[in-house]
Formats: C-alpha cells, sequence, structure tokens
C-alpha cells in the first residue's frame, strides 16, 4: 500500500525523494545510508562504504525537517521486473538517485545519494544493478533483493 505523503511527492512530472542518503518504500518506511568516503593514504586512493544506518519512517523525518523533499531528474531507466527503474540527478549536482516503479511510474523504491553525483547508467545483471554516474568515476552495485546490500567502487 502506498503511504499518502510519499504518493504526494511522487506523481506525474513531480517527482521528490527524501534529500538525505536513504531507501525510501512506498510505505513510507525508510532506511536511513551511511554513505562514507575515506582516503586510503597508503593506497593512495578512495574507498566509499555505504550501508544501513537505522529505520525511520516518512513522519518521524519531516517531523524533524519539514523541507525533507528534494526533486529529482530521470536521466535514464531500464524495464525490471513489471516496472522500470530510474537513474538520474537530485536538485544539486551533487546528488544522485536510483528508483523502481510499477508499469504505471507508482514508485515501489527509491534511493537519494548525497555525493554521488547523478546516475548516468543503470543496467541489471541477475538479481544486480548496477549503477554508472556522469562522470564515469563511480559505480554503485545494489542487490535487489536486498537493497541494503550496497557496494560503491572508485573506477580508476
Amino acid at each position: 500500500m502506498n503511504h499518502k505523503v510519499v504518493s504526494e511527492n511522487w506523481k506525474e512530472g513531480e517527482w521528490r525523494l527524501p534529500g538525505f542518503s536513504c531507501i525510501t518504500f512506498a510505505d513510507g518506511q525508510v532506511i536511513i545510508l551511511n554513505y562514507e568516503v575515506f582516503r586510503d593514504t597508503a593506497a593512495r586512493k578512495k574507498v566509499v562504504f555505504c550501508g544501513p544506518l537505522c529505520d525511520t519512517t516518512i513522519e518521524s523525518m519531516e517531523k524533524y525537517e519539514p523541507l525533507l523533499w528534494t526533486e529529482i531528474d530521470p536521466w535514464t531507466k531500464v524495464a525490471y521486473e513489471d516496472g522500470y527503474i530510474f537513474g538520474g540527478s537530485g536538485a544539486m549536482g551533487n546528488e544522485g538517485f536510483i528508483a523502481h516503479t510499477d508499469q504505471q511510474y507508482q514508485l515501489q523504491w527509491g534511493i537519494f545519494f548525497v555525493q554521488t553525483n547523478p546516475i548516468r547508467r543503470v543496467e541489471i545483471h541477475h538479481d544486480n544493478l548496477i549503477a554508472i554516474n556522469e562522470h564515469e568515476e563511480l559505480q554503485i552495485q545494489i542487490n535487489l533483493k536486498n537493497l541494503t546490500e550496497i557496494t560503491v567502487h572508485i573506477i580508476e
């Protein structure tokens, strides 16, 4: 069942997701993500960690952050199950998103990232989603059967 507030922010021509690194579900449940970029000085490269931090709800987030919602712009899509998976940008240049909709474009789940840059390409390999950002410097791999299994690689 779709949550009223989520549905109000995900309507034709006006797609919005919470502007925090998180996974938002159509029923109003949210998983906050811990997205961290580290510099490995010994290896002279950046390393990214992305994993679940905690569960919450849209109501709880809106209680403390009334300006929660961020407009998104879809750049790409691929067919998946009985719908689509989209990738694209948030309102700021450093933001990206991935979202799954049904055939009527109703949100099933959406993942917003504050540090990835826009998602330019999405592909599905078995049960894994591979997303590449606009600069082709970052690859995000998501297990579509367990959305909290997210691996981020810096492409060198």
